[in-house]
């Protein structure tokens, strides 16, 4: 539970006196008011499964109640995989299946539908996703056959022309991307990143431990548009998984690999032979936890806010000891932030704002996830 006031869902008191609201100051003004987003928070607060939060990140929020979503899980223990397209949350409700079929829930109509199983060259819990427009391009962070493609997930029409027909006409499912891996099977992906072009994701990667050969890195993009692959040198992008691009601050936005915030500029689409971009670190240490704490080391996760360079940390860290119930506890930190750049062009934090929640934890390997819609 968090320490603080407790204030009402949103979805239950005024909605349509909203909606009134926002047709009479659209009739007033001429001007669509823009979508209120709120931040999307997952957890494994559940003795039998997951829960999906609706958090608003200008009040302190109760995690203590159910949430928007909760996903049973038939099997103790069992992660799930959550990633984030448009406004929809994918569910990968058992990684490990083939057969088992995904959820898809969408967050403006609060509504549930059923998605396409994993593919095969998805099955794992080590799986990463990012999302271009209208798509969920999905790979594995460990290549084991250079020879796999990319999946990309869509709502797409299927071969059914027949409206009363049991498979419908429009469909959520996966597909190969016809361009095989530039990747050798030694290599771990370590971050990626969209391009501002919003089609072109750019891939970092190092070699897995081998006495036989020294430690290489190489990073490449990959243009979903005309399905080409492009080497950029042997360099590596700063941060740790994925990497955010701000239009504030024209760069990309990350977890360094040590904790810290960075951010680096936008490597060009065309160079094949490029050094890595300049990099700048956020001098300030934004983690709760202390360096030396004897708990287990945090899960943190980095999420955009828009294109505001407004940010939002979200930090795990496992209690030492458990409840009066016996289960795991852990602390959740969620720190939102603002990045700007000095006259000295360092990267600076502005409008701090950090709540802290104690919360049950039952699945071990799993970390809580944050999305932005």
């Amino acid at each position: 539970m968090m320490m603080n006031r407790r204030i009402d869902s949103p979805e239950v008191i005024g909605g349509k006196r909203r909606q009134g609201h926002a047709s009479y100051c659209e009739q007033r003004t001429g001007k669509r008011l823009e979508k209120q987003k709120h931040l999307y928070l997952v957890l494994d607060d559940w003795s039998k499964g997951f829960t999906i939060h609706k958090i608003d990140h200008d009040n302190d929020s109760d995690l203590t109640e159910p949430g928007v979503l909760r996903i049973f899980t038939p099997v103790t223990g069992r992660c799930m995989i959550f990633a984030a397209m448009g406004s929809n949350i994918l569910i990968t409700t058992n990684p490990r299946c083939g057969q088992t079929p995904s959820l898809v829930y969408n967050t403006e109509a609060a509504g549930l539908a059923v998605g396409p199983p994993l593919p095969e060259s998805l099955l794992g819990d080590d799986y990463r996703s990012i999302a271009t427009a209208s798509m969920l391009y999905a790979f594995p962070q460990f290549i084991t056959n250079p020879q796999q493609f990319l999946k990309v997930m869509s709502w797409a029409p299927t071969d059914n022309d027949d409206p009363w027909a049991p498979r419908p006409t429009m469909d959520w499912c996966w597909q190969s991307v016809p361009s095989a891996w530039p990747f050798t099977n030694k290599e771990i992906i370590d971050s990626y990143a969209l391009h501002p072009d919003g089609h072109t994701i750019f891939f970092s990667a190092h070699s897995k431990y081998d006495n036989s050969r020294p430690k290489s890195i190489c990073t490449f993009s990959f243009d979903t548009k005309h399905h080409r692959w492009r080497s950029h040198g042997e360099w590596s992008l700063p941060f740790n998984g994925r990497g955010y691009f701000d239009s504030m601050l024209d760069a990309w936005v990350g977890l360094h690999k040590d904790g810290y915030i960075c951010s680096c500029q936008v490597a060009s689409r065309s160079s094949t032979n490029q050094s890595q971009p300049d990099c700048k670190m956020l001098q300030e240490r934004l983690l709760c936890s202390a360096p030396n704490s004897r708990v287990p080391a945090p899960t943190v996760t980095l999420t955009h806010m828009g294109g505001n360079a407004r940010f939002c940390l979200v930090e795990s860290v496992l209690r030492d000891g458990d409840d009066a119930s016996g289960r795991d506890v852990c602390i959740l930190h969620t720190t939102t932030f603002g990045l700007k750049y000095s006259h000295k062009g360092e990267l600076q934090m502005m409008n701090r704002i950090t709540n802290s929640y104690t919360v049950a934890k039952h699945t071990h390997l799993f970390s809580p996830v944050a999305f932005w819609m």
